[in-house]
Order: C-alpha cells, then structure tokens, then sequence
C-alpha cells in the first residue's frame, strides 16, 4: 500500500505543474478564458488532498530508508505522468486536429507500445528494487534506474508541451458557454471540498463490548 501511495504522490505533484504550465500557456498564448477553466478545475484535487492530508494525519513516521525508498518510487509516478500527458496531448494533435505527425517509426497509436515496453518494466523492477529486497544495495541499485527513468519521460514532457502548442493555437471556449461551464466548476470548487470536510470530521465508529 506504501508503494501505491508513493506512485499515486508523484502522478499528483507531476500532474499539478504540468496542469500549471497548461494555464500559464492558454493565458499568455490561448483563449484566456480556458486558462481560468484550467485553473478552476485544478482547485478541485488541490482542495480536496490538502484536506485528507491536514484531516487525518497520520501517526507513522518512517524510518530515514523507508523515505528514501518511497521518494525514489514516486519518481516513477512522475515518469507516467509526463508519458500520459504526452499520449493525451498527442492524440489531440494527431487524431482531433490532424495537424501533427508521429515521428515514432511504430506509427500511431503502436508507439505507445515502444514507451510502455520500458516504462512497464522498469517500473516493476524499480518496485523489487525498493520494497521487495530490503538491502541498502537495491536501494541504490535503484537510484540509477530511477535516473535514466526520469530522463525517458523529460523527452515526452517536451513532446507533449510541443503537442500541446497545438491545443493553445487551435483551442477554443465558445462563448455561449463561457460563464456557465465556469458555475458549474465553482459549484464542485466549493461542493467538493465541503463533503470530503465533512466525511472527514466524522468519528470513527467504535466497537463497544457489553458487559457479561
């Protein structure tokens, strides 16, 4: 479960500044008013970890290894991150708008097969590495293959900011529907985060034994 954490924090904080650079470049770029939807709908899972986080903090603190081993997992959740916002930004430039190409020489969609061949592996690799074998040296075995994992995965966070150029130029909020789909995402801003206070506030159920 601790492996599965680390994976799923990673994926989160990648995704959240991906989500950033998106905004900046619809405002600066794009139709403004796709930014503030951008911004709007990252205040959602923004909100709703910091209030799970801060409501029910937790009372294990791990050893100094046990850090290392989940910070170095979380990498790989940075890894799928980048590659997922690759193949979601390429398949709007090549399958929406038709204005882009795949340089894999796979073909699209076959290349994602390319990139999952060493993003499956290793990361299975990377999770014996760090929680199946408890030795110092498959932790730092680790370090290397974490390395060369980020590596892959800067080269589809460029693909993807280049894909996603596209969406900037050809993107756009009509305004008919403007102020409505924005209501509608304050709605959830502020729904979401209230229910999840509120199932955080609730008590646990106790189990109350009666006297014999």
């Amino acid at each position: 479960m601790g492996a599965l954490k680390s994976l799923a924090q990673g994926f989160l904080v990648a995704t959240g500044l991906v989500w950033i650079f998106n905004i900046v470049a619809l405002i600066r770029g794009g139709d403004a008013w796709l930014g503030l939807t951008y911004l709007l709908i990252l205040l959602i899972p923004a909100s709703s970890i910091a209030i799970l986080k801060l409501g029910r903090p937790s009372n294990e603190v791990p050893d100094g290894a046990q850090k290392w081993r989940s910070l170095l997992f979380a990498f790989q959740g940075v890894a799928l991150a980048f590659w997922s916002f690759d193949l979601i930004t390429t398949f709007y430039a090549i399958d929406v708008t038709g204005l882009a190409i795949e340089l894999n020489p796979l073909g699209w969609p076959l290349g994602i097969l390319g990139a999952f061949a060493f993003y499956g592996p290793t990361l299975v690799f990377s999770y014996v590495l760090l929680f199946k074998l408890k030795e110092n040296i498959s932790m730092y075995a680790a370090i290397p293959l974490t390395m060369l994992t980020l590596g892959m995965s800067s080269q589809n966070l460029l693909a993807g900011a280049q894909n996603f150029q596209v969406f900037v130029d050809t993107a756009a909020l009509a305004s008919s529907i403007r102020f409505g789909l924005i209501a509608v995402i304050v709605a959830f801003d502020l729904a979401v985060p209230l229910v999840l206070r509120h199932m955080v506030a609730q008590p646990k159920p106790q189990l109350k034994l009666k006297p014999t």
